[in-house]
């Protein structure tokens, strides 16, 4: 499949703990604040639309937090509430394909909350959807605001890592164009610690073909850092989580963006992610 259009938002201020978008704000609801920022697609063919949810909350499971003095708390505010709704995932799906012309084409829709695999996950379910012939076009949107609970499920666990914003939207489609993505790849692994990558799984996601370069995951911590090491191997790895902190559930697709507009990279580039929970996938992007 080929990439027919994408566009993204990479944080540029730092604070501290978590870096964020210029202009997108703590308090308004930030589906509300991307559209601001990033116009829908007019669509004109059979389309699908999946929204990469990233690190969800189950509601079921939703409990009351200590604002005043809660537990390894950072530099993000937990915010007021107005209509639960307005939380959904689903609502937030819901409001991008009502931004877009001509959205009676959306006939296929779909979620995920893979974490930090969701929009790698994404890639691998428009794979399919587009050689099933189920729609001609395939847009993926992912979304991510660094919030309260963002920065407290890293602390709590105790792993170091920084934080970021982050937008990307992908219009996928049969049609050749410059930027080719094949293989993609998706399996599950079980450990006792959800956070736990493994080198075994990482290679299961490997296409085991020649390519010019790698982007790991690429998460920095120790453990994670040595459970890429055979995935790696000789190839060229390339890292983009220190210019922009771990943005979960779009780090996926907002680096694979990124690596086509790095004039620095040529030719072949396997792009890994992997997700709280044992998620781990993969796909070759070409840039022709």
């Amino acid at each position: 499949m080929f990439i027919k259009d994408f566009t993204y938002l990479v944080p540029t201020i730092d604070k501290g703990d978590h870096i964020e978008i210029e202009g997108i704000t703590r308090e308004g609801y930030a589906t509300r604040e991307y559209l601001s920022r990033v116009k829908a697609p007019v669509l004109t063919k059979r389309t699908a639309v999946l929204y990469a949810g990233g690190f969800n909350i189950h509601q079921s499971e939703s409990r009351n937090v200590d604002t005043v003095n809660p537990r390894n708390k950072g530099s993000v505010n937990y915010q007021p509430t107005s209509m639960v709704i307005k939380e959904s995932t689903a609502y937030s799906l819901h409001k991008w394909i009502g931004e877009m012309e001509h959205n009676e084409l959306v006939v296929y829709a779909n979620i995920n909350g893979n974490t930090c695999a969701s929009s790698m996950h994404s890639l691998y379910e428009a794979e399919r959807l587009l050689k099933d012939d189920i729609v001609e076009e395939v847009i993926i949107i992912a979304e991510e605001r660094t919030s309260f609970n963002t920065l407290r499920i890293f602390k709590e666990h105790r792993i170091p890592l920084i934080c970021g914003d982050a937008f990307a939207m992908v219009t996928l489609t049969l049609e050749p164009t410059a930027y080719e993505i094949t293989d993609t790849q998706w399996r599950y692994s079980y450990h006792r610690n959800p956070f736990q990558t493994t080198g075994k799984a990482y290679i299961e996601v490997d296409t085991n073909k020649e390519v010019d370069n790698i982007k790991p995951h690429g998460t920095g911590t120790p453990s994670n850092t040595e459970a890429e090491q055979d995935l790696i191997k000789d190839r060229n790895p390339i890292y983009y989580k220190k210019f922009t902190g771990h943005t979960q559930g779009v780090s996926a697709l907002l680096e694979i963006c990124m690596t086509i507009d790095d004039a620095s990279i040529i030719g072949s580039t396997l792009c890994v992610a992997s997700g709280l929970g044992g998620f781990y996938g993969s796909c070759i992007l070409h840039k022709h």
